[in-house]
């Protein structure tokens, strides 16, 4: 009979806010309290420079893969999960979304991930704090979520009882048409901007100018990454725009759904 201390685990995550990355952090740990944490392999596929290397899984390792929902989908980057290549691997998948819904971004990943050779067993979609809304998805994991996800931790046990695992059926659709990203005007207080270039070098998709720190709108995806991590909050984006939107979503609050 297979346990998890048999698996090398790997979270593989694309998490500009770190939301999805806190998540995976939650369902790991779950998935055998006996593994230390230092046991558990962090990929941070955040940046254009950390997706460069490449990473080869073999059918003794277990693989998180988490993203952030976007409108819906998995983000909208060029190669995502590219550089990882399993040989039946094994794998969870994860979206976190701010309380509105994950559409077809479990359906997205799943096939993502299948491409690259990994089996996905099961998949679990968490509420986790709205890129634009400091009230959608906030305190999201909480105590309430924590039980869920150590619930569906112990449910996966079964599974890895024999040789073979079956792939799990997931709702949505696996390739939706890509939906073009709403127009969230920033700015740059240049005053506090130091040059510090910590935004150029962590925008997943490499979309702010070096020398001028001004962002390229045909490559930004809103995923507020060089906001959240200036050290001198220089960086600033207004929701105007989104408010309607943010309002009509903002519904009772929901609860984590998974898969098996």
């Amino acid at each position: 009979m297979y346990n998890y201390t048999s698996y090398n685990i790997y979270k593989a995550v694309f998490s500009p806010t770190y939301g999805t990355a806190h998540a995976a952090t939650l369902l790991a740990e779950q998935l055998d309290l006996n593994i230390p944490c230092e046991k558990i392999k962090k990929l941070d596929l955040t940046t254009p420079q950390a997706r460069a290397g490449r990473h080869f899984f073999s059918s003794n390792d277990l693989v998180i893969a988490g993203v952030p929902v976007y409108g819906g989908q998995v983000p909208p980057v060029e190669g995502l999960f590219d550089n990882l290549r399993g040989n039946q691997t094994p794998c969870i998948l994860l979206v976190g979304y701010g309380n509105r819904h994950y559409d077809d971004a479990l359906a997205q990943l799943k096939q993502i991930m299948t491409r690259q050779g990994f089996i996905c067993i099961a998949a679990i979609a968490c509420i986790t704090p709205h890129t634009f809304s400091e009230e959608l998805g906030a305190g999201r994991p909480n105590v309430e979520d924590l039980r869920a996800i150590a619930t569906f931790a112990n449910a996966l046990k079964p599974k890895f009882e024999s040789y073979k695992f079956e792939e799990v059926e997931l709702p949505g659709n696996p390739t939706p048409a890509p939906k073009p990203a709403k127009e969230i005007p920033k700015e740059l207080n240049k005053e506090l901007c130091n040059s510090c270039n910590l935004c150029v070098a962590s925008c997943p998709v490499g979309a702010i100018d070096g020398k001028t720190h001004e962002i390229d709108q045909s490559k930004c995806i809103n995923c507020m990454r060089c906001a959240y991590i200036c050290p001198s909050k220089a960086r600033s984006f207004h929701v105007e725009q989104a408010k309607a939107w943010l309002e009509e979503n903002f519904s009772e609050p929901r609860q984590i759904e998974w898969f098996l």
